[in-house]
């Protein structure tokens, strides 16, 4: 019986360990690679935060540019400013690429950034967890500003609410309930699946483009975000 336990808990260790390899593993993963400046531009990044934990907890910013434009500024909580490469936010590490939006689209993006993110910000009484901090930031933006795009399932805060709480998600198509009570809560939508928050951590399945949504690494294994 004793055999028996310790390969069930190899079996389980194991399986842990693949999990682990493939968490970073997606099938056409957006390409991080800088739209020309012929028309308004957002980006909706997340990278890292420094090691040991840069697998297991994520960072987003916005990175927007007018059109002609030839720096980028970059709207997150605890940074900010000017780049000439909107990929690169030290001390953030390997970066993903969750949103891109052009146009007029990104141009009234761009004014609402300049109106909602100075004032929440400036409101913020952070905390790591469950929040509110810089991943509720992320999402509280784009849904104020219409952006549909989502953070990924490690990116703790994402979904805080408050005590108890209830919105449509940041993809616009499903509702979600939360509450700060050991961080648990629920998302559910046509694009976005299914999503399941214990201790502020997500796990689940995205319907569009299908992926596990597993807290590690980029979030997804799968196909990269939409």
């Amino acid at each position: 019986m004793a055999l028996v336990r310790e390969w069930r808990v190899m079996r389980l260790a194991l399986a842990c360990v693949i999990v682990a390899a493939l968490a970073g593993c997606q099938i056409f993963a957006r390409k991080l690679r800088a739209p020309p400046n012929d028309q308004a531009t957002v980006l909706l990044l997340s990278g890292g935060l420094g090691r040991p934990i840069e697998k297991i907890a994520r960072h987003p910013w916005f990175a927007v540019r007018d059109a002609g434009g030839t720096t980028w500024r970059i709207w997150e909580v605890g940074g900010g400013g000017e780049t000439d490469d909107p990929f690169d936010n030290s001390p953030y590490l390997e970066p993903v690429l969750h949103g891109v939006w052009r146009g007029a689209e990104a141009e009234r993006a761009i004014v609402c950034l300049e109106r909602e993110a100075p004032a929440w910000k400036s409101a913020l009484r952070y905390r790591a967890w469950p929040g509110p901090n810089s991943n509720t930031f992320g999402d509280v933006m784009l849904r104020r500003c219409g952006l549909h795009a989502s953070l990924p399932a490690n990116a703790i805060g994402k979904d805080y609410r408050g005590l108890f709480g209830a919105s449509w998600t940041s993809e616009g198509t499903g509702f979600q309930v939360e509450t700060a009570i050991l961080g648990l809560g629920l998302r559910m939508g046509l694009k976005e699946g299914i999503e399941v928050h214990i201790i502020g951590v997500a796990i689940g399945l995205d319907l569009w483009p299908p992926a596990l949504l597993i807290p590690i690494g980029s979030g997804r294994l799968g196909f990269g975000d939409r």
